[in-house]
C-alpha cells in the first residue's frame, strides 16, 4: 500500500483527485496494459522491443508488478525458478571479535555498519567514529577513532592500509579533505579534494571526497572527487601524491570483486571482471517507475520489478546477476535474484541475495529467506545449504571472507567476527 500510495502522490493523483477520478485513472491503464499484455503473448518469443517496453509502462501503472517480472522472465516467471537445497548443513561459528550492537544513526536510523576486503589478508568494519583492522587470521591489528566535530564521515568513514595507518574526511561537515592519520592515531597532514584532483573549472564547487578505500596491494587509496558519482577517481599514496584513475582502473585497483558498484543513487555502474565490458543501473528519483529500474549490459536492456543495487557480473563472465528487494504489493515476498545471459535472456531466478563468491571463483553464495547461505555454481546448479549458528543461535551472514573461512554475522542486534 505505501508503493501505491507513493507513485499515486507522484503522479499529483491522490491530492487533485478523488476516488472516483483515481479509479477511472487506474482503469484506463489496466485496460491499456490488458490489451498489450495479450499482444505481447500473441508475437511469440521473439518479442518486440518497442511493444515490451509499452507493455512495461502500462503495467507499471496499472500496478502490476507481476507483468514486468513475466517481461524480464520471458514468460512463465514460476518456471524459471531455481530451487533450493531444502537439506541443511549446520555450521556452528567459534566468535573471534563482538562489535556489540550497533549505535543510532545521525538521521534517526540506525547507521550501517562499513565492511571491506582490503587485500589477500586484511579486511576492515567501520562506524563513523571508530574503524577495526583484522589480519587473515581474524585478529585485531589496529584501531581508529577519528576526531569528529560536526561531520559524519560521509557514506565510507574511513580506510586503512595494512600498517595501520588511515584516512577519513568530513570531520567537520563536507570538509572537501582527505585527512591522514598514523597506525597510532597521530594527525599527519590534510590534501584537500582540489589538491588531489584540480577541476577543470576553477568554480567548481561538490568536491566532497565521495568514496575511498585500500587498494588490494596495500600501497595506498583510491578516492572519489565529487558529488554526484564524483568528477574524478585517483590513487593517493601515504605521501598525499595522487595520481587520476581511468575506465575500469579503480576496480581492477582494488581487491578482486569487492568494489560494489559506484555513481549516484539513480545512476551507478560496474566493470566485468576482465574490465572488457560494463553493467549499468538506471533508476528515475521519483514518479511512477521507481521501483523498476533498467539494467544495462552488453547487448541487453531489462527493467526488474524491485530491482536494487545488489547486481554484477558471474565471476570471470559476462553473464549477470541482478537483485530485487521485495516491492509492496507483495510484502511478504523475500529478495531475488535473477540471472541473465549477456543478450538478456532470463536464466532463472532464485530466491535469495547475493553474498559473495566461492573461494575457488567457481561458485556464488547466497543469503535466503531463512538466514541461511546458498552455494551455487556459476552454471546455476544449487550445491549446498549452511545454517551458520552460535551457540544454536541463528547467525545471519553480512559478509562472508570463504578463503579465509572467516566472516562478519548478525546474531540478534549484534554483529561479531566469527570463524567456521
Amino acid at each position: 500500500m505505501k508503493r501505491v500510495l507513493y507513485c499515486s502522490f507522484l503522479l499529483g493523483i491522490l491530492p487533485l483527485a478523488g476516488a472516483t477520478e483515481y479509479e477511472d485513472y487506474q482503469a484506463e491503464w489496466k485496460a491499456k496494459a490488458d490489451l498489450l499484455y495479450a499482444e505481447w503473448h500473441k508475437s511469440g518469443s521473439t518479442h518486440d522491443a518497442e511493444l515490451q517496453s509499452n507493455l512495461i509502462l502500462a503495467a507499471i501503472r496499472a500496478e502490476r508488478p507481476q507483468v514486468v517480472e513475466e517481461v524480464a522472465a520471458g514468460g512463465d516467471v514460476a518456471a524459471k525458478e531455481i530451487k533450493l537445497p531444502t537439506e541443511v548443513a549446520p555450521l556452528p561459528l567459534k566468535v573471534l571479535f563482538d562489535f556489540g550492537v550497533l549505535p543510532p544513526g545521525p538521521y534517526s536510523e540506525q547507521t550501517p555498519w562499513v565492511i571491506r576486503r582490503m587485500t589477500k589478508n586484511h579486511f576492515e568494519v567501520w562506524l563513523p567514529k571508530h574503524g577495526w583492522l583484522f589480519n587473515g587470521e581474524g585478529k585485531l591489528e589496529s584501531e581508529a577513532f577519528p576526531p569528529r566535530r560536526d561531520g559524519k564521515g560521509r557514506e565510507w568513514y574511513g580506510a586503512f592500509l595494512p600498517d595501520g595507518q588511515w584516512v577519513t574526511t568530513d570531520l567537520w561537515e563536507s570538509d572537501r579533505t582527505l585527512h591522514f592519520f598514523s597506525a597510532k592515531g597521530k594527525w599527519r597532514k590534510d590534501r584537500t579534494a582540489k589538491q588531489l584532483a584540480p577541476p577543470k573549472d576553477p568554480l567548481a564547487f561538490s568536491d566532497i571526497l565521495g568514496w575511498a578505500r585500500c587498494d588490494k596491494r596495500g600501497k595506498g587509496w583510491v578516492v572519489s572527487i565529487g558529488a554526484n558519482g564524483g568528477r574524478a577517481i585517483v590513487f593517493v599514496t601515504p605521501k598525499g601524491e595522487a595520481r587520476e584513475l581511468k575506465g575500469s582502473e579503480p576496480w581492477q585497483l582494488c581487491y578482486l570483486r569487492d568494489m560494489e558498484p559506484k555513481g549516484m543513487f539513480t545512476c551507478l555502474s560496474r566493470p566485468s571482471d576482465d574490465g572488457k565490458t560494463r553493467m549499468e543501473f538506471h533508476s528515475p528519483s521519483h514518479g511512477p517507475q521507481v521501483g523498476f529500474p533498467e539494467y544495462n549490459f552488453a547487448h541487453a536492456e531489462v527493467r526488474i520489478a524491485g530491482g536494487d543495487t545488489n547486481f554484477g557480473f558471474f565471476p570471470g563472465s559476462d553473464k549477470v546477476f541482478i537483485g530485487a528487494s521485495p516491492y509492496t504489493w507483495n510484502a511478504n515476498e523475500p529478495p531475488k535474484t535473477w540471472f541473465f545471459n549477456p543478450d538478456g535472456t532470463c536464466l532463472g531466478w532464485i530466491r535469495g541475495a547475493y553474498l559473495t563468491d566461492s573461494a575457488d571463483g567457481k561458485a556464488m553464495l547466497f543469503l535466503d529467506a531463512n538466514g541461511d547461505v546458498v552455494t551455487m555454481s556459476t552454471e546455476l546448479v544449487s550445491k549446498s545449504r549452511e545454517r551458520f549458528t552460535v551457540d544454536g543461535v541463528p547467525a545471519i551472514a553480512s559478509r562472508l571472507f570463504p578463503d579465509l573461512h572467516l566472516g562478519l554475522f548478525r546474531v540478534k542486534e549484534e554483529l561479531i567476527l566469527a570463524r567456521w
